[in-house]
């Protein structure tokens, strides 16, 4: 194994790694936090060889500029992004390593668990057992079929997928997950999920019950607003190329994105004229009234309240 310093990143490599690991650290990040995540990796039980860690830093001080200077980094041929105040379930990556070598799919989506301290960690089957799992053909078809949460750190991406896609995260984005997940599953092929738990979330005490500032409640309605935007014209953009289904796989979570805004909006506390004014601007980007679909149960609620809202109050 050798490790060296560079300018913007710490590389811990591994010769010829199946997997890279991308780890964001930057600005006021807790070193102890970092070696508890970097340790939860190394304890995985993976040959030599197999992996490499890249802990990324970007002079952006981004989340999305870190895992960016991760990826220009890597030589691994699936990348998988985690947190520096997160874990890996023990003994679980070798099972994921199982997967992919077996099926090859442009993404393995897999499950996660909260924590708030490491004892408290549910276990998993043992590493010689498969985890179960569901194939779909393409990204774009799980897309069309189901509502997930849209963070990375439950994926593993094919490096090549993201590159022949050129699929980088936003710097400027509190919800540059979101984006980038939803584009890598409109690009990608064949795509397996399984519940299996790989991933511990941490749960600090203080983010439990922390309150939001008054301007960071705002910058993250604009935020989350401003990333819809940019997938609304993303799907525009791939009007003249792409196929109808994957289309409307993508705009269907637009859609469902469109009422998270909503959500965020009133989670955050924004005034009913500060609602009215931002949901007048979504009229005129043509995110609302939301299309009459079958997507859910939930969307078949919701839908209707809202389009009923915009067409006498908007």
């Amino acid at each position: 194994m050798a490790a060296r310093l560079g300018e913007d990143f710490l590389y811990i490599c591994h010769m010829t790694p199946f997997i890279s690991i991308i780890i964001p650290f930057y600005g006021t990040a807790d070193p102890v936090l970092l070696q508890r995540c970097i340790t939860s990796i190394r304890e995985q039980g993976m040959e030599e060889g197999s992996y490499e860690i890249i802990v990324a830093d970007d002079e952006s001080q981004t989340t999305g500029g870190a895992r960016n200077s991760g990826m220009k980094q890597a030589h691994g041929e699936y990348l998988f992004f985690v947190d520096a105040d997160d874990i890996l379930v023990p003994n679980t990556l070798l099972s994921c390593f199982s997967l992919l070598k077996l099926y090859s799919p442009d993404i393995l989506r897999f499950g996660f668990q909260e924590f708030t301290c490491v004892s408290s960690l549910e276990k998993q089957n043992p590493t010689n057992q498969l985890p179960s799992y569901v194939e779909y053909p393409s990204g774009a078809h799980f897309m069309a079929l189901n509502n997930f949460t849209g963070v990375v750190w439950t994926h593993f991406f094919r490096r090549s997928l993201l590159e022949t896609s050129s699929l980088y995260f936003s710097k400027t984005s509190l919800f540059e997950d979101e984006e980038f997940v939803a584009k890598a599953y409109f690009f990608a092929r064949k795509m397996l999920v399984t519940s299996y738990k790989v991933y511990g979330y941490y749960c600090s005490s203080s983010s439990l019950t922390r309150m939001i500032a008054e301007n960071e409640c705002r910058r993250r309605v604009s935020d989350f607003k401003e990333m819809l935007f940019r997938l609304k014209a993303f799907s525009q953009a791939c009007q003249s190329d792409a196929s109808v289904e994957r289309l409307e796989a993508l705009n269907r979570r637009i859609h469902f994105l469109v009422i998270d805004y909503i959500r965020q909006m009133w989670r955050n506390k924004c005034s009913i004229n500060e609602m009215n004014r931002q949901l007048a601007i979504l009229k005129q980007e043509g995110l609302v009234p939301l299309p009459c679909k079958k997507y859910s149960w939930k969307y078949r609620l919701v839908c209707p309240v809202i389009n009923v809202y915009i067409r006498f109050v908007i």
